[in-house]
């Protein structure tokens, strides 16, 4: 029996035989939107916290969340995504066809 067959065999008796079928993922550019509300979330919880102990945890919540965000984005640009719900795609000389929406 090889390694497939074994997964396969513990997949169907962990899903009871149902049929499994993976959701897609994302787009970059949604992943993207939802690590900003986060970023955005996390610092409205910092702005809001006043006990010392959960200042230590909004710091680090924001923190993360701030270098999640910017790793998105390089890995947005470096896919040569251009968008912003801000900006329509005549304002910055981009057609149509260069801008990705979610």
């Amino acid at each position: 029996m090889n390694l497939t067959n074994a997964l396969q065999k513990v997949q169907h008796y962990l899903t009871m035989g149902e049929n499994v079928n993976p959701k897609p993922l994302p787009s970059l550019v949604v992943v993207v939107e939802e690590a900003r509300q986060e970023w955005l979330k996390a610092q409205y919880y910092y702005n809001t916290v006043s006990d010392q102990d959960l200042i230590d945890h909004a710091v680090y919540l924001m923190q993360a969340a701030e270098k999640k965000y910017i790793y998105l984005l390089k890995q947005a640009r470096n896919a040569g995504i251009v968008y912003s719900p801000y900006i329509m795609p005549e304002d910055v000389g981009i057609g149509k066809d260069e801008v990705v929406n979610p």
